[in-house]
């Protein structure tokens, strides 16, 4: 893909009342062409899992609900709400390399691939299969800035890019398998 990216960066936001567990954040900005964007997690708590959703005029409604991990919800017993419906997503845990690990769902008739470009755990591609189409999220590590950058590569629409953004709110380590390593042994033995 040698085609130029479009790069934008979101400011990050946390909420300073509600409980510590159940407290709101996400990021928050302009996307280009795309308009102005938020992301919330969570939104709501559905059960015991969280919620977290995209807003913006010019992008369409995207929820993704899972279980808890990290104040996001986490890829295990996922759900994808696209526009009012359910989106199968689908994902190998037993894989051992990252491509192998990728989420994997379609939305009226699009293929799309969501996995971890490198092993850094805060780094993730959506791809559109087939078409040239590639939003890789950067997001900072703790202590490192307030932000995450979006970078755009192809014809990519406003579906595109609020899918990408969205699962910014949603904690994946599991698309690596250090990161899936990580999770179980927090699972386990949370005093850790």
């Amino acid at each position: 893909m040698g085609a130029r990216a479009n790069e934008y960066t979101l400011k990050r936001w946390k909420a300073h009342s509600g409980s510590w567990w159940h407290r709101k954040h996400g990021y928050q900005g302009s996307l280009g062409n795309f308009g102005r964007v938020e992301v919330e997690t969570p939104v709501r708590i559905r059960g015991h899992r969280y919620v977290t959703e995209i807003r913006g005029k010019s992008v369409p409604f995207v929820a993704f609900c899972g279980w808890p991990y990290g104040g996001k919800p986490s890829l295990s017993f996922g759900e994808l709400t696209v526009a009012g419906e359910i989106v199968p997503v689908q994902r190998d845990r037993w894989a051992f390399s990252r491509q192998g690990r990728a989420l994997r769902f379609e939305v009226d008739g699009r293929a799309y691939r969501y996995y971890a470009p490198s092993r850094r755990h805060r780094h993730r591609a959506l791809a559109r299969e087939g078409v040239g189409v590639e939003i890789v999220t950067r997001r900072p590590r703790r202590g490192e800035g307030k932000s995450a950058t979006v970078s755009v590569r192809g014809p990519a629409d406003a579906m595109d890019v609020a899918l990408a953004v969205l699962l910014c709110g949603v904690n994946t380590r599991n698309l690596t398998p250090g990161g899936a390593v990580r999770t179980f042994f927090y699972r386990v033995f949370p005093f850790l």
